[in-house]
């Protein structure tokens, strides 16, 4: 067999061609067989890169990412100071068309065991991480103050929005007061990140990206 000289195209393509049948199709009607049927590939060929139609969501979610220049690096995050820019890239991740399509994937699986380990594995890997970065660049501009222990309080930043609100909010009014609940308890561990503007912007992620979810086809 020749031996693909561009594996990092051939990811590219099998990652592409993934998110549109899980769009069109929904991730449990998306099989690997229609993956490279549409590739015109052997399962062999995308076994060789992917161990599952899991592994290739959750390097969707990866991609995502990567593909954001100030995830990288935080430095270039707008924002004076670095409560602003966790304001920000908190306020992009609910925003952002492209982060929506991507969650609504994940969260739709939210009972999948597998989907679920990946999105806590992926919670504390690196969302946790990454916000400990601003909180400690907001302390050390003085827009942060009274947080005594910032790793602690990111991994419960993002274990509540990402997991106990994200894909466990059972309604509307659950996924407010949930939100409305976070804002108080970090604002009383001198994180004031989740403001109105970012609770409206909550609500209105759970009505385009949770609320279809209800739909048979996801």
């Amino acid at each position: 067999m020749a031996r693909n000289k561009h594996p990092e195209e051939t990811v590219e393509k099998i990652l592409d061609v993934s998110m549109r049948l899980f769009s069109e199709k929904g991730y449990k009607a998306t099989t690997i067989q229609d993956i490279t049927d549409a590739l015109g590939m052997s399962k062999g060929a995308v076994y060789h890169h992917f161990k599952s139609k899991e592994d290739i969501l959750d390097r969707l979610s990866d991609r995502y990412y990567q593909r954001l220049d100030w995830y990288a690096d935080p430095a270039m995050l707008p924002g004076a100071n670095g409560l602003e820019k966790l304001r920000h890239a908190f306020r992009h991740f609910l925003t952002d068309p492209e982060k929506r399509k991507v969650d609504q994937l994940s969260i739709g699986l939210a009972r999948n065991p597998k989907i679920a380990l990946l999105t806590l594995e992926a919670t504390f890997r690196e969302g946790a991480p990454y916000v400990e970065t601003l909180i400690r660049l907001g302390q050390a501009d003085g827009s942060i103050r009274g947080v005594e222990q910032p790793r602690e309080l990111a991994e419960a930043f993002m274990l509540l929005t990402n997991v106990w609100i994200g894909m466990f909010a059972a309604s509307r009014e659950e996924c407010a007061a949930r939100f409305r609940f976070c804002g108080e308890l970090l604002d009383r561990f001198g994180l004031p990140v989740l403001d109105r503007e970012m609770q409206a912007a909550a609500l209105d992620y759970y009505d385009q990206v949770i609320a279809p979810l209800s739909s048979p086809h996801l």
